[in-house]
């Protein structure tokens, strides 16, 4: 089978881009070694108010309308600021967008794992069976881990090791919280309201000396005192996140997008907005590419990413290095290293 696009990963910025690249008349190919898209959640699934000036969402994929952040410090004071965005059901949107690539003419294959490329063809593994496809152009949505950017020499290796459960609320709340604590090095531990429940969570730097898991246990034992949770837990998930910048993002014929690129940002964590955008910008590149017979089209996607996130991304880069560089002291720096203070952007 010949496809001219083929996308490695059906979340949000596999579907983004398969959604643009089938509307624009040309044939694409989504495929997730997943057996469902979106499940498991692998996602704290906030967004900011914001992206919805970019795509709409579905109301049944919001799971509660947030209106801003408290943050605690170390020594347990506290800083509230307006952030208004939506808790997500993820399974919900990721499936609304992966429907809505479908609808304008994708294919997708679930089950389905890439393998690699071997003598121009694609290898992919389905139902027991390998199977050769071609396609034009690769896109690699496969996440941190991602066997797409291999193809052209890019390896992730700065993570976030993240262990999250969602557990019942007591009461509802408005506000997502974020705790910082001298035991989460390079990471921070939350809480993310739902109507009902709440995904809690705790990542810190992979190699560090205390498990994630331990880590988040006691954390929740703290939620449980403040009469905030219950510690039934509904689901658990463990994950990676990519925190040091992104990588090379275009090649030969490859292209990556989202986590597989590295455009979460490093300070935070967040990519959903960064990988619904950048599928965009790739599928853009991606057609024009096709249309005019040249592949050297695609480094415009490069271009237009870096144009719209690079100078952000770098200064992230930055506050993290000071950040992890001074945890002893992490009280007395995090004004400078947290995105929602002004210092941060002196």
């Amino acid at each position: 089978m010949e496809f001219d696009v083929l996308i490695v990963g059906a979340g949000p910025a596999g579907s983004m881009t398969g959604w643009h690249i089938a509307r624009a008349g040309f044939s694409a190919l989504m495929i997730d070694k997943k057996k469902e898209v979106g499940v498991p959640v692998q996602c704290a699934e906030y967004i900011p108010a914001l992206l919805s000036k970019e795509i709409s969402i579905d109301d049944e994929a919001i799971a509660n309308k947030i209106k801003g952040l408290r943050l605690y410090f170390p020594d347990n004071s506290t800083y509230e600021f307006c952030a208004p965005g939506y808790i997500l059901n993820r399974s919900v949107f990721d499936k609304y967008l992966t429907l809505n690539a479908v609808k304008a003419g994708a294919c997708l294959w679930l089950k389905t794992k890439f393998l690699g490329v071997e003598n121009g063809k694609i290898l992919l593994y389905k139902n027991g069976r390998l199977l050769a496809v071609g396609a034009k152009i690769i896109v690699g949505a496969d996440g941190p881990n991602s066997r797409v950017s291999r193809l052209i020499n890019q390896r992730y290796k700065d993570y976030v090791v993240a262990y999250q459960q969602e557990l019942p609320l007591i009461e509802g709340m408005e506000y997502t919280e974020v705790y910082f604590d001298k035991n989460f090095f390079g990471g921070y531990a939350w809480l993310f309201p739902k109507k009902q429940s709440a995904n809690v969570g705790v990542g810190v730097k992979t190699g560090y000396k205390i498990k994630v898991k331990d880590l988040f246990h006691q954390f929740v034992e703290r939620l449980v005192k403040e009469k905030k949770v219950f510690n039934t837990p509904i689901k658990t998930i463990t994950g990676l996140i990519p925190v040091g910048g992104p990588v090379r993002t275009t090649g030969k014929n490859i292209l990556l997008v989202g986590d597989a690129a590295g455009q979460t940002h490093p300070i935070t964590g967040a990519g959903i907005t960064q990988a619904i955008v950048c599928g965009k910008f790739a599928a853009q590149a991606i057609t024009d590419a096709l249309r005019k017979n040249d592949l050297n089209l695609l480094h415009t996607y490069e271009e237009k990413w870096q144009g719209l996130y690079l100078r952000e991304l770098n200064r992230a880069i930055e506050k993290r290095k000071k950040m992890e560089e001074n945890w002893h002291k992490l009280k007395d720096i995090l004004k400078e290293c947290w995105v929602s203070f002004p210092q941060y952007y002196g």
